[in-house]
């Protein structure tokens, strides 16, 4: 009979989960069967310039995304601040009339001294008959 002592207990760190157990699987096919290790370190090594093309590939397409998102972050901040310039000029453009409204109701009209009027430039002609 087989001892049950403590050295034989598996604790969490022993045991495996099934997500790493198929990891380090590989699935059997007949291709895989039938190659040497020589094969299959070949095959499998990144040695075809064409990975390395296609990784640069991938990285500038990558870098260009990026770009174009920080150019349409900036394009909505530039719209947001031209709005809020609009918003804010409106705002006290109307804060300004309700105040020259109020004050021609209440009698006392500011805004009539500072206005000059429009004169007209003094002609005289002189008639003869």
């Amino acid at each position: 009979m087989r001892s049950e002592a403590l050295r034989n207990v598996r604790t969490m760190r022993d045991v495996k989960t099934s997500m790493d157990v198929a990891r380090g699987q590989r699935l059997r096919t007949t291709n895989s069967l039938c190659k040497t290790r020589e094969e299959t370190g070949h095959v499998e090594s990144p040695t075809d310039r064409r990975v390395e093309q296609t990784l640069e590939k991938e990285r500038r397409r990558f870098a260009a995304y990026e770009t174009s998102i920080n150019r349409s972050r900036q394009r909505v901040l530039m719209s947001r601040e031209k709005l809020a310039m609009t918003l804010n000029r409106n705002r006290a453009l109307t804060e300004l009339r309700h105040q020259l409204q109020r004050s021609r109701w209440e009698g006392n009209d500011p805004a009539a001294p500072k206005v000059p009027a429009h004169r007209q430039p003094n002609r005289e002609i002189e008639l003869r008959y």
